[in-house]
């Protein structure tokens, strides 16, 4: 831009001095004809007086021309200036809020980012604290399981023990399953004590030796009674305490998960919103170096051409000046006297025949070019007297040379013309397509970016749908398991009440298959009653088959019946956990896609910022292109369109000149009709 407008500058530059001489040109010629009409015209000067006055409003009119034209030029630098100013100021404070803003989201996300692998670490330690706190309690119930089936054992078979001692079957009580059992209950106690109770069954003692075997037997099951309930009571503690551990953990691991899935979001947002604030920052630094180099060389340019208009005012000015002051000094009476009596007359032209005959000879060879300024000066020294033969042949072959270069400088700029335009329009071609090219890929990337936050949004929506439904499964799936264990409860207390009605019926009526519960402590009433029964044994015996077989068919289905409400909590509990490790995969693999799409969102809107730079850096480009067009067009299209009759016109008058050359020179010019009177007459 500042060399064309450099290029312009000098041109009209150029210009005016080509207008002042060809003025300076006209004047010339008006003053030899006014010269050569002196015998028609009392006072010819007048008409150079006229010539210059219309010379000098031409010139005020130009200049009042240049001024307007100035005028607009100047407002279009101040108006473009405040603009670039006050642009350069807003990218100034956008550079100033985005760098405090990358600053500060940075901090933030390094900041959660922390937080995060915090909250990892507390929930990896509270998986690890439950795992190892199940593993303990494994073993420890374990432990309990094993030793208090032992005291259990032992106490049922010291308690069989003593009701044999008691009955006196104790010799045939060790070849049973419970004095085997006994004897291992014994073998943790005293020496004395253990070798006292195996010889007293061994030898089946009776009598006073009895009583001292149950009292040792009574002391050891209150002592093992103890130890069931003190490990029973232990192993209470230690589930409660377990289950107290873990619903803390959970709830720790429930809220540490919480907070990773909400700072992982929060880290996710903060880098998008980095990467675009990055991407801004990158655009406007770019913008502000465009548009301080672009105010800085407005501001040259627009001092520049000030300056120039500035010298070509007062060029214009002192044109003016000279113009008047001729005016003044040919328009006076006293100038105007001088010029009547000084002026040549007709007598001094009719006195030089041979010499008139050559010039005018040479005038005819010009006379069918009129309206050249070079013809008119050959023609206007032709008819003066001051000049000689030679320096009008010099001032031809001047012209000549000069009229030579002017068409090498026109054949030289209309290739050039051409070569330039050319080039412009065909970048011009390649920037447009550039343009389409970016235009396209922005409206990709608008579509991607698009499709990137509805699969974003699809993507949250079926997690947190997802969370609701394995909530929903988890509460329904604690429901069914507390219907199934309230079920088995009433479902085994139904079974164990059949058992022992079964089992009451058959100590009347089947006493063999009679299993003798264990020993309680009986009312008067209640001894009473059970020696009655005996004495009722034989009364309806005939009627219980029936019973006892409804008894049976009633404990089979009440067993079918829990075996089946087993196996469908099994199944349902196993579909529980298949429901549970489908949804975490799922759930895993949707915020790994979600994490994919929101790098995928970041790199595109990254992207499309840096497209959107390359559309206003392209669109730039054109514009000056165009521009460049425009220039090209304003100094070349007159030539172009011109060419062929500058041409033609440069050849017609070189003719002229060349045919008057000949002329001078002596050659035959008889085709010319020479007359004094026909000099005259012009």
């Amino acid at each position: 831009r500042t060399a064309a407008a450099r290029l312009r500058c000098s041109h009209d530059a150029r210009a005016r001095d080509r207008s002042a001489t060809m003025r300076c040109a006209i004047f010339l010629a008006g003053a030899a004809a006014v010269q050569l009409e002196t015998q028609m015209n009392a006072n010819p000067i007048r008409r150079v007086v006229s010539m210059l006055q219309s010379m000098q409003k031409k010139v005020e009119k130009e200049s009042e021309e240049e001024e307007a034209l100035f005028a607009k030029f100047e407002c279009s630098c101040e108006t473009s200036t405040k603009e670039l100013t006050a642009s350069v100021a807003d990218e100034k404070q956008q550079i100033d809020d985005l760098s405090t803003a990358i600053e500060t989201d940075s901090a933030q996300k390094k900041q959660v980012d922390e937080e995060l692998v915090r909250h990892k670490a507390e929930r990896d330690e509270a998986n690890k604290v439950v795992a190892e706190a199940t593993s303990l309690r494994k073993k420890e119930n374990k432990d309990f399981e094993s030793e208090s089936a032992d005291l259990k054992a032992n106490l049922e078979a010291m308690k069989k023990a003593i009701a044999a001692i008691e009955k006196g079957t104790s010799s045939a009580f060790l070849q049973t399953t419970d004095g085997a059992a006994l004897l291992k209950a014994v073998s943790g106690a005293a020496d004395d004590d253990k070798e006292t109770i195996t010889d007293f069954f061994q030898q089946g003692s009776q009598g006073a030796g009895s009583d001292e075997i149950v009292g040792i037997l009574k002391t050891m099951v209150e002592e093992m009674a103890e130890r069931l309930a003190d490990i029973e009571k232990a192993e209470a503690e230690a589930v409660a305490n377990f289950e107290a551990l873990s619903s803390a953990k959970s709830k720790e691991i429930a809220a540490a998960t919480e907070a990773i899935e909400e700072k992982t979001a929060r880290t996710g947002e903060l880098a998008v919103k980095i990467a675009t604030d990055s991407n801004d920052l990158k655009s406007v630094q770019g913008a502000l170096a465009a548009d301080e180099s672009y105010l800085e060389e407005l501001t040259k340019d627009c001092a520049e051409k000030k300056k120039l208009y500035e010298e070509a005012k007062q060029t214009r000015a002192d044109e003016i000046v000279a113009i008047a002051d001729t005016i003044k000094i040919l328009n006076s009476d006293d100038a105007l006297e001088l010029f009547k009596k000084s002026l040549p007359s007709t007598s001094l032209l009719q006195v030089q025949v041979t010499s008139k005959e050559l010039r005018t000879a040479a005038l005819e060879a010009l006379e069918g070019h009129k309206g050249s300024v070079n013809l008119d000066l050959i023609a206007l020294a032709l008819r003066g007297k001051k000049k000689g033969m030679e320096e009008v042949t010099g001032m031809i072959d001047g012209m000549m040379n000069q009229l030579h270069n002017e068409q090498k400088d026109d054949d030289a700029k209309k290739t050039y013309c051409s070569d330039e335009i050319d080039k412009v329009e065909d970048h011009i071609k390649e920037v447009k397509i550039q343009i389409a090219s970016v235009k396209a890929h922005i409206a990709d990337d608008e579509d991607a970016i698009q499709t990137y936050k509805t699969q974003i949004h699809e993507l949250t929506k079926s997690m947190k749908e997802l969370d609701k439904a394995v909530a929903a499964a988890t509460e329904q799936r604690k429901a069914e398991h507390q219907a199934y264990v309230d079920e088995a409860a009433q479902n085994q207390a139904a079974l164990e009440l059949l058992e022992f009605a079964k089992n009451r019926l058959n100590k009347f009526y089947n006493p063999e298959q009679y299993k003798e519960p264990e020993p309680e402590q009986l009312s008067e009433e209640e001894r009473v009653e059970q020696a009655y029964s005996f004495v009722q044994t034989s009364h309806s015996k005939q009627n219980s088959n029936g019973v006892m077989h409804l008894l049976d068919m009633l404990r089979n289905d009440l067993k079918l019946e829990m075996n089946e409400n087993k196996m469908e909590e099994e199944q349902a509990q196993k579909a529980y956990e298949k429901l549970s490790s489908d949804a975490t995969a799922k759930r895993s693999a949707s915020a790994e896609s979600l994490a994919d799409k929101e790098s995928a969102l970041a790199a595109a809107e990254g992207e499309l910022l840096d497209l959107k730079v390359e559309l206003k850096e392209t669109n730039g480009d054109h514009m000056e292109a165009k521009q460049t067009e425009s220039n090209l067009h304003a100094e070349c299209d007159f030539l172009i369109a011109n060419f062929e009759a500058r041409k033609q016109a440069r050849d017609d008058e070189l003719e002229a000149l060349d045919k008057a050359k000949a002329v001078l020179a002596g050659a035959d010019y008889s085709f010319v009709q020479v007359s004094e009177v026909k000099f005259l007459s012009k």
